[in-house]
This record gives structure tokens, C-alpha cells and sequence, in this order.
């Protein structure tokens, strides 16, 4: 079955076009090999995908969709993306000419909330798990905190808003004494996730042989 090789850039917007032929009744499948603007595999760890065929009428214009290919990552991290029908939902196209586009959805994003620092005065010694800043504006339970050098993406377990302290868990403890002022950073994972068109294209639809009587 065909395979593409295609460039994908998500800051660009741009999807690429790829072209197929599909005879009726037979199984079809098409694998794209991504990669990055450094020409490294695309690493698609994370994300899913989504592809429709349409019939085309016009330039830009459709009948709506026709059938939905089933998508699937052969393998994310080396960036290779499969679309594929069944000979059962090709038997019934018409011949001519069709649309199709293939979408992915990254994986959930994640941002940045709060910057801030330990507060004057509150040095955190070496294991210590509340520490003592100078804001805890929008900060939550379940929030992931770094601290300087010592701590890197630890959940939050407690917050005082009153006090501006927060707490991690005892697995998680500081390796290091944490001076004031040190930067304490808060992110997020969000739920939103960005939807990218990677590939779109026409698909030729022609009778298949038929087998002799």
C-alpha cells in the first residue's frame, strides 16, 4: 500500500497534499512518515487523529461526508500515521472523484500559571516540604511546582492562600537548602489540545476487477 513522506510544522498551519487511488472493494490503507522541519521523526506520543472522505462536486465543495477511515499511529514516536478502510466500505463508492483530510490532536497543554519566589526570611532546609512564598495567586491542589535547582514539576498537595505556603508531598522532599528569593514556578495541564490538519488531498475511486464467472 502507498506510503508519504511529509513534513509536518505546526507553527506553519499548512497541511501537505498526498493523492491516492482506491479501487472498490478492496481494502486500502496509505502510511504517512512524518517528520519535523529538522527532518527528525515527528513524535506523535500523545496525540490522535481523525479522517473523513468526501465526494467532491465542485472545486471546494463536497456532498458531505461519504465514510470515516480509521487512523491509527503504527508507530508515535517515529512519527508514522496510517489511514485505512475496509474492502466492506469501499465496495459501495461511487466511482469519481473524493476528498479526504486527516487530522491530529496534540496532547493536552500544559502552561505555565504562576512565577514567583520564596519569601524574605523563609529558608527551606533540606528536606522540607512546605515552603513559604511571596504570592500563591490561581495556584491549586494537583499544580506542579519547581523550585530553583531542587525541585522539578512536584504536585502540590496543600495550599494556604492566607499564609502563601504551600506543601508537597514526603516523597518528594528537597535535596538541597532552598535560599530566599530562590524561583518557584507553578504549571498547569490543561484540558484544551490543539487541532492540526497534517494531510488533505483527492482520492481517485475506480472499479475494481471484477473476478471472471
Amino acid at each position: 500500500m502507498p506510503s508519504k513522506n511529509i513534513t509536518f510544522d505546526p507553527d506553519a498551519g499548512v497541511p501537505k497534499a498526498a493523492n491516492f487511488t482506491l479501487y472498490t472493494g478492496a481494502d486500502f490503507d496509505a502510511t504517512f512518515n512524518v517528520v519535523n522541519t529538522s527532518n527528525s521523526a515527528y513524535n506523535f506520543t500523545g496525540y490522535s487523529g481523525s479522517s473523513q472522505l468526501s465526494r467532491s462536486v465542485a472545486v471546494g465543495a463536497t456532498l458531505g461526508v461519504t465514510t470515516t477511515f480509521t487512523v491509527g499511529f503504527t508507530s508515535a514516536y517515529d512519527g508514522k500515521v496510517k489511514i485505512s478502510l475496509e474492502g466492506s466500505q469501499t465496495r459501495n463508492l461511487s466511482e469519481g472523484r473524493y476528498v479526504y483530510d486527516l487530522l491530529v490532536t496534540g496532547d493536552s497543554i500544559t502552561k505555565d500559571i504562576l512565577d514567583t519566589s520564596i519569601s524574605v526570611g523563609s529558608t527551606a532546609g533540606i528536606g522540607t516540604t512546605s515552603f513559604s512564598l511571596n504570592k500563591t495567586t490561581n495556584v491549586a491542589v494537583g499544580d506542579s511546582v519547581s523550585v530553583g535547582a531542587a525541585i522539578t514539576n512536584v504536585p502540590v498537595v496543600s495550599v494556604a492562600t492566607t499564609t502563601n505556603t504551600i506543601t508537597i508531598g514526603t516523597g518528594n522532599t528537597s535535596p538541597l537548602e532552598i535560599l530566599p528569593g530562590t524561583a518557584v514556578t507553578f504549571t498547569r495541564i490543561g484540558t484544551a489540545s490543539t487541532i492540526y490538519s497534517l494531510v488533505n488531498g483527492n482520492i481517485l475511486v475506480v472499479a475494481g476487477i471484477s473476478s471472471a464467472p
